[in-house]
């Protein structure tokens, strides 16, 4: 009896796959990856990923909170407490608690005008990895009124997070903050107390939200007020903070972030953006008023909101 010679050629299933996967591949060339926020992750965090949505049902959440708390906020809060369930499901209703009586989205531009007239706090470009920037300048504080100042930081995180990609497209949802302590001393620096709510609100309110905080040259009386409220700072997000002192350096912290372009020049940049509160913030009015659907106001009326002094 004839032996029965073994087959060399591929099923008709396996050739149909083979081909599927390089036509994909050649379509795919130039076209990026969707994101999965769910790709890296194993079962066991799938699976408290899952617990977390069913515990969701406990909350009396209003429309708005639902479209609020999305897929991506559930991982931030997760990753924020290393997917410990019950740590991570508190911090949430600690945040959601802390909108409500807040109200960060109706900080508004107008309100905010003669506390970010000095340019010590703004949103401008992004990092390589599309990161939005926050600038921060403290030897530019030009007010005591402690309660506006966190206002000015909330609504400024608030604008930041608007300039995000949508996260389920691109995979970005962080931010990237520059602190700029050139000029920085005791009559600049603010109370303990309102360090100490700053971290707070980024920690536990915006929690993974930060992707890098670029502490640049910062004096020695820094050192002293960083020392004070480590305790207070969460191991992770002490992770994320670089110290970027002096011009070597900052070329090459700044270039590696950044292109150069988008870097403002006293960091070692091109861009010769320069604060000038009468175009920038009339431009943050009027993006503000068009966001909560509000008629547009007269250039006399923008020019008296931003000539005021409190």
């Amino acid at each position: 009896m004839a032996k029965k010679k073994k087959s060399t050629s591929k099923s008709t299933t396996e050739n149909k796959v083979e081909t599927n996967i390089n036509e994909n591949n050649n379509n795919n060339t130039d076209t990026p990856k969707p994101f999965d926020p769910f790709e890296n992750l194993d079962d066991k965090q799938l699976d408290i990923f899952k617990q977390f949505k069913e515990k969701l049902n406990e909350l009396e959440l209003s429309d708005k909170e639902k479209l609020w708390v999305d897929d991506m906020m559930i991982l931030r809060y997760l990753r924020a407490r290393e997917y410990d369930l019950q740590a991570s499901f508190n911090l949430l209703k600690k945040t959601l608690e802390w909108r409500k009586q807040y109200k960060p989205d109706e900080i508004t531009a107008e309100h905010l005008s003669y506390e970010a007239s000095t340019g010590k706090q703004y949103c401008n470009g992004k990092t390589k990895d599309g990161k939005p920037a926050i600038y921060m300048r403290p030897v530019r504080e030009n007010t005591k009124n402690y309660e506006r100042q966190i206002q000015l930081l909330v609504y400024t995180l608030e604008r930041a997070i608007q300039h995000i990609d949508r996260s389920t497209e691109t995979g970005v949802e962080q931010l990237a903050i520059v602190i700029d302590f050139n000029g920085y001393s005791l009559f600049n620096a603010p109370p303990m107390s309102v360090a100490r709510q700053t971290l707070e609100i980024l920690s536990d309110h915006y929690p993974e939200r930060l992707g890098t905080a670029f502490v640049v040259d910062p004096p020695m009386i820094f050192n002293i007020l960083y020392n004070a409220i480590m305790p207070f700072v969460n191991p992770n997000t002490a992770k994320k903070i670089v110290f970027v002192k002096g011009e070597k350096a900052k070329l090459k912290t700044m270039h590696e972030h950044f292109d150069i372009e988008h870097i403002e020049r006293p960091h070692t940049g091109t861009s010769e953006f320069e604060y000038d509160h009468m175009t920038f913030w009339r431009n943050e009015i009027i993006l503000d008023r068009e966001k909560r659907q509000l008629p547009p106001l007269s250039n006399e009326e923008l020019d008296v909101i931003l000539k005021r002094k409190d």
